[in-house]
């Protein structure tokens, strides 16, 4: 296989270009038997930025492969998805404006590339006004959103929101903020019955809602010395209120991936798209703790939300969030200056404290010599008609030892721990290993030599179970001034 690459810097920007090319006889995904001839495969990926004025830009990105198997046989990428997308975006103080298109090439062996939606045009525009009068600030936003599919659903959806904020410090040094927000939203979609989860589908034809919130925010920082540092104690609060709001009457296209988490946790809307709106009243609380001293960083944060009503709520069982009562969620960091760091983000179950998600990574040492290990336990049990995310445990391991000025000794391993309590029908025994790599490399300023080993523990065609030993060589920094 052959890779180029070229990139070049402008007076407006930069970009690169990159190539991969080869020739070999591939084997089917759903077959067992190598094609008669060889095939041409390859992959491209280019991107850039244009800083076309002070105020606007135009920033492209283009992934394709030849097929499905081909980065991963050749141990480029393990991405499920290459998004390709063009935007021009104009930003000054007070506005923005963006006007971008997104197409997916699916990676995934079972899924239909004609349900792979193409979203073209988007645009969105805001603008950000004083408010004359209580001193606050108002935004407005226009957005809009096409969505074609050649074998699926189609979507079209344009908004319209104002929402005002006020924020003001108390003599006690509490920090509130008011928040009002109002969206009209008109739909359209057609062939619905080809979305095959119900609850996404909506109604076909027009559709119409209307959205309103109040929210009240409330941080209280205490401030203060400790073991030679300085640390941050705040409570916070919140209580948001929406009315009942027509949401299955709606497509959704772009919050369907909802999971309670430190992130979200005091988000207006925990939907991550624009097509769901939690209704009802809720009342949040949690702890942000913070520390910093010389070399040292240290973050957490933990909290939990309590619906105010008994209605049925939208969210999925296995969420965090489907309950009266939420799971608890929390997040820790540390840091030594640049040497050592630690992530740590979990959701407990709301009455028996059993471990929802567990996910942390952990980084020791600089960019030449370093390792890492990250590690996910997801026990969410969401039920298989609307989330494809079932139960997992993983473990990954990386690293890389530095000698000899240029040399240079790096590994990388990752293990399914899933059992069959866990997933029954995946069929794991609790350790199986599923990609492990070993390889040395020479790297200068001109010269680029590395030989590795990896072996595989999963076949997906072309892709194949066993050991493969790649050679890579490149010419480094050739070009002309």
């Amino acid at each position: 296989m052959a890779q180029v690459q070229y990139r070049a810097l402008t007076d407006k920007g930069a970009y690169q270009i990159t190539g991969y090319a080869t020739a070999s006889r591939r084997i089917p995904i759903f077959g067992f038997e190598p094609t008669a001839k060889s095939d041409f495969r390859g992959y491209l990926f280019a991107n850039g930025r244009l800083q076309l004025d002070e105020q606007w830009s135009a920033t492209a990105s283009i992934r394709r492969a030849s097929d499905r198997t081909f980065l991963r046989r050749y141990d480029i990428s393990r991405d499920d998805r290459l998004r390709s997308m063009v935007e021009v975006e104009r930003i000054d103080q007070d506005s923005y404006f963006s006007i971008s298109g997104w197409a997916t090439q699916t990676m995934r062996v079972a899924a239909d590339q004609g349900q792979i939606p193409v979203a073209l045009p988007i645009l969105d525009y805001r603008r950000r006004f004083d408010d004359p009068i209580l001193g606050g600030k108002f935004e407005a936003q226009v957005n809009t959103l096409a969505i074609e599919r050649s074998s699926g659903q189609d979507t079209q959806r344009a908004f319209a929101r104002g929402q005002w904020t006020l924020r003001k410090l108390t003599g006690m040094g509490q920090e509130v903020t008011l928040t009002g927000l109002v969206r009209a939203d008109v739909y359209h979609s057609d062939e619905n019955e080809l979305t095959s989860t119900l609850i996404y589908r909506g109604n076909p034809g027009w559709e119409t809602r209307g959205v309103a919130t109040a929210a009240l925010d409330v941080k209280w920082p205490f401030v203060g010395s400790f073991a030679g540092g300085t640390q941050v104690l705040t409570p916070r609060v919140q209580l948001v209120a929406s009315p009942d709001i027509k949401n299955l009457a709606i497509p959704n296209e772009d919050a369907r991936a909802i999971d309670l988490e430190d992130s979200n946790l005091f988000a207006l809307n925990r939907f991550p798209g624009y097509d769901r709106i939690e209704d009802g009243v809720r009342f949040t609380y949690g702890l942000d703790w913070s520390f910093e001293k010389p070399r040292w960083n240290m973050r957490a944060t933990i909290g939990q939300s309590i619906r105010m009503t008994d209605d049925p709520t939208l969210l999925p069982d296995g969420t965090g969030l489907s309950n009266k009562t939420s799971d608890i969620v929390g997040r820790f960091e540390v840091r030594y200056r640049d040497l050592v760091q630690f992530t740590q983000r979990f959701r407990l179950d709301k009455d028996s404290l059993a471990v929802r998600r567990n996910e942390f990574d952990a980084t020791i040492g600089n960019t030449s010599t370093y390792a890492e290990i990250g590690y996910v336990k997801l026990n969410r049990d969401i039920p298989d008609t609307i989330e494809d995310l079932q139960d997992r445990e993983e473990a990954r391991f990386a690293g890389r030892i530095a000698f000899a000025r240029y040399w240079s000794l790096f590994g990388s391993a990752v293990v399914n721990l899933t059992d069959r309590r866990e997933d029954p029908v995946f069929g794991s025994d609790g350790f199986q290993p599923l990609r492990t790599r070993l390889g040395v490399a020479y790297e200068d300023d001109c010269l680029e030599v590395a030989f590795t080993w990896r072996r595989d523990y999963t076949a997906v065609g072309d892709t194949r179970r066993g050991n493969s030993f790649q050679v890579r060589f490149a010419l480094r920094n050739l070009g002309f001034r």
